[in-house]
């Protein structure tokens, strides 16, 4: 009867003493008759889950493969390209209101030196009091007020060496197989 203790034997899932029990490979554990196919069914499902785990990643393969916005490092490139896109257009909007500002500005500012202009132009014509010096300072006069139309004296474009937009490159390293 010692024995019959010793050898006394316990299923892994219901833990009832049975004397025929089966060993799993797999996990080393004990099972009764009853319970070795419950314990089979979870392999099973397990294996299913797998197969579907499989399955979804050949589906994301062939998606890859298809369509490059399936691409989680293309998707990453196409956002920097989008966000970079984004900081240029604002920091272009950005300046073309400071210009839009001072080039306004400017514009009545030049006004009001042509308006001065043309009475001091009007009231020589009227004196007929010029010469061919008056006639040359009017000309550099005019062709001043021409340039600082075009390109304000208190207004220039600086383009910065430095980057705000972070440069981005591919690194491959050599694969093994495996």
């Amino acid at each position: 009867m010692a024995t019959a203790a010793i050898n006394s034997k316990q299923c892994f899932i219901c833990k009832k003493e049975k004397s025929n029990l089966y060993s799993c490979d797999g996990c080393s554990e004990k099972f009764c008759s009853q319970d070795l196919p419950k314990h089979h069914q979870e392999h099973v499902l397990e294996l299913e889950k797998i197969v579907t785990d499989c399955d979804t990643f050949q589906q994301n393969i062939s998606e890859q493969q298809q369509d490059l916005n399936h691409r989680p490092l293309i998707n990453q490139v196409n956002e920097w390209e989008r966000d970079s896109i984004m900081k240029i257009k604002q920091t272009a909007e950005d300046c073309r209101q400071r210009l839009i500002k001072s080039t306004d500005d400017n514009i009545i500012e030049m006004k009001k030196k042509l308006n001065q202009f043309i009475a001091d132009l009007r009231k020589l014509r009227d004196d007929d009091d010029f010469n061919e010096i008056h006639l040359n300072k009017l000309r550099l006069l005019l062709e001043e007020l021409k340039k600082k139309l075009k390109q304000p004296l208190n207004v220039s474009i600086l383009e910065e060496p430095t980057s705000f937009i972070n440069k981005i490159s591919v690194i491959t390293k050599a694969s093994s197989s495996g």
